[in-house]
């Protein structure tokens, strides 16, 4: 029906709408947020505790796991297409103009250019193109001869036309992130796994509603340890060395490797952090103890066990710290006589000062403290990290060459006269244009100061 407009020319528009570019920005701003917020992929039981009556809201929407959702998909797919339609909606037009510039300018084209002025000179056409043509190569570009209408000769010079493209580069880096988030949310994962001392773990745990995921190798904590700040309980450092076992044999460069904080193990495309440590059992504690008759003894054990005493009386570790002022680890020991009375408690330390005043009838020593720790590792894989590098590397570059670069253009109309010739320069630049009016003016000036000094010569040379 004539005037009707086609749905797909209507689809199309949308598709390209500023409007719709703002619109999708927003909303992924905003449910960004929510997902930065709302705590993601807990146990339902976790998210009862959390939100009592409103987890079946949250988990019904999807926000329990909002960005694998279908309509946080939808959005994200919404604004692809709109930057990919507005791309191709202008790179035809840009494709052109880099591929297919005007070599002549023409009345059409002069009218539309606001840089231009004329210059005229006493040499032929032929003269004058010979002595222009190597200083604008020297001080623009490398032109390009072509022969106009009435003898004339046009000479045309840019540079920098590929910052053109510099938007168009920035919307592939965009995408590649995207793409590359994408990959790593389908294909990735992101796990927890304790390795015991001296333990080997072959498979991650499962998450809910999901098998444990098979690592393929064996990855074994030869040792873990942790260091404190002087004087206090804080630590300082902890540092786990694992080994990756390939059917039970060691890998070549991946034995007791040290991993801490911030330096994580990579393998076989797979992340191994630092995240957390903890007892993999109670402490062992081993003493001595001076009786009241002066004998002395050596006893082991847990916390909260009991140690038995040579005068019937029992002891038992209720409390301990790795780091006591500069004195080293202490024990808090509790001490039961064989008549069941409880002493004040005993500070057991392993530095010992010599001016220390018990108040007890035993005098104690804390040893040493056997500690098996297990390393906390946090477990990532996502393969789409060098997509996401790439679009970073591109993003940088297309942001420089859209906003620091300017695509210029120099035309050079050289026209026989009665006295001579005259030459038209005229020039244009696809962005900042008071810094190019200022190089079109130099330009103007040298190529006027080259044309002045040379007819002087010929001049001179005549008489």
């Amino acid at each position: 029906m004539p005037g009707k407009p086609r749905r797909s020319s209507s689809l199309w528009t949308f598709l390209c709408s500023l409007k719709l570019t703002v619109a999708t920005l927003l909303l992924l701003a905003a449910t960004s947020v929510l997902g930065t917020v709302i705590p993601q992929k807990l146990s339902s039981l976790q998210y009862q505790q959390h939100y009592g009556e409103k987890a079946q809201l949250l988990q019904a929407l999807q926000l329990d796991d909002m960005y694998h959702s279908v309509w946080f998909m939808a959005l994200l797919g919404l604004f692809v297409l709109n930057l990919v339609a507005c791309s191709l909606r202008r790179l035809p037009a840009v494709w052109r103009t880099v591929t297919r510039p005007p070599l002549v300018a023409d009345s059409a084209l002069l009218r539309s250019l606001s840089h231009k002025t004329t210059l005229r000179v006493a040499f032929s056409v032929e003269e004058t193109a010979k002595r222009l043509e190597p200083l604008v190569r020297q001080r623009f570009a490398g032109p390009r001869q072509t022969a106009g209408s009435e003898q004339e000769v046009c000479l045309f010079a840019e540079r920098r036309r590929y910052a053109r493209f510099g938007a168009y580069v920035t919307h592939l880096a965009i995408l590649f992130i995207i793409l590359g988030a994408l990959i790593g949310n389908w294909y990735g994962f992101d796990s927890f796994v304790p390795v015991g001392e001296g333990e080997t773990v072959t498979q991650l745990p499962a998450s809910e509603g999901q098998a444990p995921i098979e690592l393929g190798f064996g990855l074994r904590c030869d040792d873990f340890s942790v260091s404190y700040y002087e004087g206090s309980a804080r630590p300082r450092e902890y540092r786990s060395l694992l080994t990756v076992l390939e059917n039970g044999q060691e890998v070549p460069g991946y034995t007791a490797v040290p991993v801490v904080v911030n330096r994580p193990l990579q393998y076989r495309g797979l992340t191994f952090y630092q995240s957390s440590y903890g007892l993999a059992e109670m402490p062992l504690f081993h003493l001595q103890v001076r009786m009241p008759d002066g004998t002395e003894l050596q006893l082991a054990g847990r916390p909260g066990q009991q140690m038995s005493l040579a005068d019937g009386g029992f002891l038992r570790v209720v409390d301990y710290t790795p780091a006591f002022r500069d004195l080293g680890g202490a024990a808090l020991v509790e001490v039961l006589t064989a008549e069941g009375n409880s002493l004040p408690v005993i500070a057991a330390m392993q530095e010992v000062p010599e001016d220390m005043n018990h108040r007890s009838p035993y005098d104690l020593q804390l040893l040493r403290v056997e500690e098996r720790y297990y390393t906390g590792l946090q477990v990532a894989r996502d393969p789409g990290v060098p997509l996401v590098w790439l679009g970073c590397l591109l993003l940088v570059l297309g942001s420089l060459s859209a906003f620091s670069l300017a695509h210029q253009r120099l035309w050079l109309t050289i026209r026989p006269t009665a006295a001579g010739c005259e030459v038209q320069v005229a020039g244009s630049s696809h962005r900042n244009q008071p810094a190019f009016a200022g190089t079109f003016e130099r330009l103007c000036e040298e190529l006027a100061t080259e044309l002045e000094a040379t007819n002087n010569s010929a001049k001179e040379g005549r008489s």
